[in-house]
This record gives C-alpha cells, sequence and structure tokens, in this order.
C-alpha cells in the first residue's frame, strides 16, 4: 500500500494530541516528522508536549523540529481563549504526562522541513494544524522546494464567522501575515476550517464510552476533562470538536468532507477583521479559486476514524 508521507506543524493541545495519535495510528500515512510552533502555549511548551506523546505512545523514532516562538509580525502572548487547552496544553491533568526521555533532532523547524523535501523521492503533504509561521518562513526562505510540497492541508479559516474574534479562527489570527503568504503562493490547499470542524465533534456521551475503550483512550480521556467543560458549558455544543483531526481524515477519506473550492485571502489591515479568511464564496472578484474548503464532514465514521487509529496504537505499545 502506498502510503501518504505527511509532515505535522503543530501546536499541540488537546485536539493537537489526539490528530497525532490518528496520523500514528493510521496505517495509511508515513509520518516523516513533526515539527512544532508557539500556538496554543509557548513553542518551548508545546515541543514538550509533543515529545510527551511520542513517548506516551512508544513513537520516539519520529523526529520533532522545534520552529516559531512568534509571528512574523507582531508579537505574541499565549491567548486567552487557548487556555481550553489548560496552563500545560495538555488539559492540566491530575495525573499528568511524566517529562519526556527524549529530545528534538537538532534541526529547526524550517530546516527539517527543507531537508526532508529535498531528500525525499516523491513530494510530501504538510499539515499545519497550527498558525502558519513556518510554513510561511519555507515558503520565503525555500522557494526552490515548492515543488516537492504535495499539498498543504491546514487546519484554520473560516468562511463567515471565527472563534477568536467574530470573524477570525484562532490559528489564521495568531499569525495572519504567514496565512496571508501561504494562501498567496500557489500551492494546492485544502482548508480544514471552522465551517466543517465544529461539526466534526465526538458526543459527551460517545467521549466517556470512548474513554473505557483501551489503555490510551483512558489516558486521551482524562485529558479532555477543560475542553469538554469548554464545549459544554461556554459553546453549548453537543460535543468536542475535534478539529485538527479533520486535516488526516480529509486526507485519507476525501469523501467523508463536502468542499468546495473557493479563493481566499487573509486580512491583514482590518481593524476589525485582522486575521479574518477572506473567502469569495459567490466569486465576487472574479479570480481563480486557490484552495479548497471544507464545508461539512460526515460526522460518524471520522469519529470512528480516530477511535480505530486510537486502539491500534494502545495494541502496538500494551
Amino acid at each position: 500500500m502506498e502510503k501518504i508521507k505527511i509532515i505535522m506543524d503543530v501546536d499541540v493541545g488537546i485536539d493537537d494530541a489526539i490528530a497525532m495519535c490518528l496520523a500514528l495510528g493510521n496505517e495509511k500515512f508515513e509520518v516523516l516528522g513533526f515539527t512544532t510552533t508557539f500556538g496554543n502555549r509557548r513553542c518551548e511548551v508545546t515541543t514538550q508536549n509533543t515529545l510527551k506523546i511520542l513517548e506516551l505512545v512508544g513513537r520516539t523514532d519520529i523526529p520533532v523540529a522545534p520552529g516559531a516562538v512568534r509571528p512574523l509580525v507582531k508579537e505574541y502572548n499565549p491567548p486567552e481563549f487557548s487556555i481550553v487547552h489548560g496552563y500545560d496544553g495538555l488539559g492540566d491533568m491530575a495525573d499528568p504526562l511524566p517529562q519526556p526521555t527524549i529530545t528534538t533532532c537538532g534541526k529547526s523547524a524550517v530546516q527539517f522541513m527543507a531537508d526532508t523535501l529535498r531528500e525525499s523521492d516523491e513530494p510530501v503533504t504538510l499539515v499545519p494544524v497550527g498558525p502558519m509561521t513556518n510554513v510561511a518562513t519555507l515558503i520565503m526562505t525555500h522557494p526552490e522546494l515548492m515543488p516537492k510540497i504535495k499539498e498543504v492541508v491546514l487546519m484554520g479559516g473560516s468562511t463567515i464567522k471565527g472563534n477568536a474574534s467574530p470573524v477570525a479562527e484562532a490559528n489564521i489570527i495568531q499569525d495572519p501575515e504567514a496565512a496571508y503568504i501561504l494562501f498567496k503562493s500557489g500551492l494546492k490547499i485544502k482548508m480544514a476550517g471552522l465551517d466543517a470542524t465544529w461539526d466534526g465533534y465526538i458526543a459527551f456521551d460517545e467521549l466517556e464510552e470512548f474513554g473505557k475503550a483501551n489503555w490510551l483512550s483512558e489516558k486521551i480521556y482524562s485529558m479532555c476533562g477543560i475542553y469538554a467543560e469548554h464545549y459544554r458549558e461556554r459553546m453549548k455544543n453537543p460535543g468536542l470538536a475535534m478539529h485538527d483531526s479533520l486535516t488526516l481524515a480529509w486526507l485519507v477519506n476525501p469523501e467523508l468532507v463536502q468542499a468546495e473550492d473557493y479563493y481566499v485571502t487573509v486580512d491583514i489591515n482590518g481593524r476589525y477583521t485582522y486575521g479574518m479568511t477572506v473567502t469569495d464564496v459567490d466569486n465576487v472578484m472574479k479570480y481563480k479559486p486557490n484552495a479548497t474548503v471544507a464545508m461539512g464532514v460526515d460526522r460518524v465514521p471520522f469519529i470512528n476514524m480516530i477511535k480505530e487509529a486510537i486502539a491500534n496504537l494502545a495494541a502496538q505499545k500494551k
């Protein structure tokens, strides 16, 4: 079976951790490495969280490369909305994951991506599920490697409303200039944004059953307490949105996702709309579409895909 070669760019909070498990537990992926960025927490924390998850699931063979500590233009302070992941980014568990014994690979995120692309015999898919700073920096510093990028499947944006401002999604608003560069790059882009990811939730009753399935699902369930409280109490949602995992499910089974081709850019100047992914749904500007935008997801098979991958990982390391 030909595998999908990916590099995941993560800002590991709870849904990132679950997405990592999906990538590592689904046999259709060949994970070449994880690069890290600021986002849900500062980069040093998200890097440690990435290493913790790899050690937890017994995949210490996967390289981790630390990346951006701040946006391209503005300063970075961990946003208040990201506290739904806990102060440690992994739910502030009563029994937290131990500090990792493994360390990073000795390269920066951009250098790791560049070297991996250059050395690969075939194009590689980039899967950024945090701010787009590392990918934008790669585009600016290594334009000669763009043909080696098969596509970019990102978690971020929306066509109408946001979750970090009235119009901006969290990953995009944390570095709008980086996202602007990505959408202008000419790369093949799939945008898994809030239009679809809000529908990709694991219901609260499903979550409780999931937590009893195996040792790994039990550990993930314990991470989700503060995250579940946020979705239940503040968002009035029927479950926890598995935002980041949708990028991977879309790659494995495109039929799960309802999508449309649109022209997308990012507002980097607006007073109230800074960070908005301006999506020309009605083709008012008459520009050629530059992104395929997820507009919905078949929820049940999507969640089942996540559960199966976690069960596979749990079985591999008992």
